[in-house]
């Protein structure tokens, strides 16, 4: 099927694929250099790239939780938004994995992974959860778009289990660090899984607002009504938000962690108070009890969206930083990191612009089972 663009679309996609041009030469220029272009070290050995990927990861993961949820539970107000959802969430998670794969090094030897499977570390565990998540999110899409009601239901069932399971698995290889105070103990997979609700409803919100918007230039009401019920979920998800970050830092005062001066008054104690905290966090809350309106909700998901990237560098460079021995490491992302992670959001954008051309992504995964038990009911009875 031919995708045509047309005027400011056409131009949108010029720029776009400008972007992810830049992006693919980044790639290249790792494949062919090496990690060298990176700016990780012995001592930092996680890059930009590596919060990319949790930050993409968890965004997709959101989303098709709120999806399978919805459908599970049976919240028909959020329906006609599954299949947007479901698609977005695999548009988002293969550049995802594209990025964390130019982290890996040695592509050549990727077969090792099925081959000699080390079942003790929570990575592999990893690994197979998303491999097992991607062909879950395109079963349960194909099923949607079908409208096969039987697949649908239990994809559903089994991509939430998946998306639960695959983000609690990746909060917790930080989590069982026990020398990083800033990614040790259990609550971290909880509020990785917090966090991945909160930027998942943020991108879906900011997706659907603009896909209808360039349609009409009013938003349908059921549109309008849902994405001021996002805000209030969002409001609900950053309270506990802040919670979190609460006693995370009273835990780390009172233990007189080095990751503690580092956030607090330290290198990147403006990225944590002014960006993951006040930006991503305090003023996204009051704003959404000042008011709530869809344009609100958009710009309340720009600012969550920020805040979490600041929160997931902070937690997982500012991490790393702390040596055993005291002494503080340094690390600065390259260019070639941020072609590489801004190419992968531009790419994101594209497949999904594609994916409006070719399905009908507003569709109500019910739509054809309500219309018929309407007009069962509003069939005049026999005399």
């Amino acid at each position: 099927m031919a995708v045509k663009w047309q005027g400011k679309s056409l131009i949108a996609v010029v720029i776009l694929l400008l972007i992810v041009a830049t992006g693919i030469y980044g790639m290249g220029n790792t494949l062919i250099r090496g990690q060298v272009v990176f700016g990780s070290t012995d001592y930092v050995p996680w890059n930009l790239l590596i919060v990319a990927y949790v930050f993409l990861a968890l965004m997709a993961s959101g989303m098709c939780m709120l999806a399978s949820a919805s459908h599970v539970l049976g919240f028909k107000k959020f329906d006609f938004l599954g299949k947007r959802a479901i698609f977005l969430a695999l548009a988002v998670l293969i550049p995802g994995l594209l990025v964390l794969a130019m982290d890996l090094g040695r592509l050549d030897r990727a077969y090792l992974f099925i081959t000699s499977p080390n079942l003790q570390a929570p990575m592999w565990w990893m690994g197979a959860t998303y491999g097992v998540y991607v062909v879950l999110l395109v079963v349960e899409f194909v099923a949607m778009h079908n409208k096969n009601e039987k697949v649908m239901h239990y994809a559903s069932y089994l991509t939430l289990a998946g998306a639960i399971a695959a983000t609690s698995i990746l909060g917790g290889i930080f989590a069982i660090v026990v020398q990083r105070p800033l990614w040790y103990g259990g609550a971290t997979s909880v509020f990785f899984a917090l966090s991945a609700l909160m930027t998942g409803i943020a991108c879906l919100t900011i997706f659907t607002y603009f896909t209808y918007k360039f349609i009409n230039k009013q938003l349908p009401r059921k549109v309008d009504e849902a994405l001021i019920d996002l805000s209030k979920l969002m409001g609900i998800l950053i309270g506990v938000a802040l919670g979190f970050n609460a006693w995370r830092l009273i835990t780390m005062f009172y233990t007189g962690t080095p990751d503690f001066s580092l956030i607090f008054n330290g290198e990147y104690a403006l990225m944590y108070w002014g960006g993951a905290l006040l930006l991503g966090l305090i003023i996204p809350l009051m704003i959404i009890i000042s008011k709530r309106t869809s344009v609100i909700a958009v710009g309340v998901s720009f600012l969550v969206l920020f805040g979490m990237f600041f929160d997931k560098f902070v937690t997982v460079i500012g991490g790393q930083l702390a040596q055993p021995y005291g002494e503080m490491a340094t690390y600065t992302a390259t260019v070639t990191e941020w072609l590489i992670f801004v190419g992968a959001m531009a790419a994101t954008v594209v497949v999904y612009m594609i994916g409006t051309k070719i399905f009908n992504l507003s569709e109500s995964t019910h739509e054809e089972k309500d219309k018929k038990t309407t007009k069962k009911k509003i069939q005049p009875s026999a005399i």
